[in-house]
């Protein structure tokens, strides 16, 4: 699916050039990789969230986690990895979907063109990844239900946005344990997500299972019906197996690897609101 890119020039530009590098093509690694890229920037856009706050910029309104977001690139359909042709990829959003307050995209909120163009930027943010891992994303997302990454999202900007903590700051200084809060919400509730998405695809059938073993070998009858599967049955193994790869991974992703791991990230927030 082509979508707008985001508005700043050179951000789009940079986004477009991120669509032409050819990715590592194991599973396991991508989705640890992309995983890990989703909560760095969760934990970016509530940085970006917190020092709104401490600005003073009036977040009033409902908070929702929408589709649609801005995109960078759209995956290729003809494309190769180490010279030969790729299964079929699509461009995954590492955000679960963009935040809006009162209907309005959170990038709107900032003063500063800068951090609204890296706010934006955020949220079109996407890589090249083979279909069952966008199948994977949708599952965990679950948009509309109260118990997958979208609704996490959601609890984390809105524990930041609703939190009656005194701020007493210098300018661009994030205030570290309220940006904690919102990002331990987050936390907290990305874990069952992936719970929950995985319970949902085991519910539907997968590739019929191979009868006998690698020493004996397989009956012809098991052979015939794994090789006569419907893709969606192994895009459904697959996108199973991804999920429980980001399941692996999320565990890690708590507070402790945010405030040891992620202080770059966090600095490039703050320079946004520095004079």
């Amino acid at each position: 699916m082509n979508r707008n890119p985001v508005s700043d020039p050179a951000l789009a530009a940079l986004g477009k050039f991120q669509g032409t590098i050819d990715r590592n093509s194991n599973f396991r690694q991508q989705a640890f990789d992309h995983n890990l890229g989703r909560n760095v920037k969760v934990a970016k856009v509530l940085a970006f969230i917190t020092l709104l706050r401490q600005g003073g910029v009036a977040l009033v309104g409902n908070v929702e986690c929408a589709g649609d977001p801005p995109q960078n690139f759209s995956s290729s359909q003809s494309m190769t990895h180490m010279g030969q042709p790729a299964a079929p990829h699509q461009a995954a959003h590492f955000l679960p979907g963009r935040i809006r307050i009162g209907g309005r995209d959170l990038w709107h909120f900032a003063i500063k063109p800068a951090a609204r163009s890296a706010i934006e930027f955020l949220f079109a943010e996407v890589e090249h990844l083979p279909l069952p891992f966008n199948h994977a994303d949708s599952a965990a997302e679950a948009k509309g239900q109260p118990s997958g990454l979208c609704a996490a999202f959601v609890r984390g900007c809105s524990t930041i946005i609703g939190s009656t903590m005194p701020i007493n700051l210098p300018a661009g200084k994030l205030n570290m344990t309220l940006l904690q809060a919102g990002y331990d919400a987050w936390h907290r509730n990305a874990n069952p997500a992936f719970d929950n998405a995985i319970a949902s695809k085991n519910t539907k059938a997968g590739i019929p299972p191979l009868v006998g073993n690698q020493f004996d070998g397989y009956t012809a009858e098991s052979i015939s019906a794994r090789s006569a599967a419907p893709a969606s049955q192994w895009n459904r193994d697959d996108s199973l197996s991804v999920l429980q790869y980001y399941r692996e991974d999320q565990q890690q992703r708590n507070w402790s690897w945010v405030s040891t791991r992620c202080r770059s990230a966090l600095n490039e927030v703050e320079a946004h609101f520095r004079a």
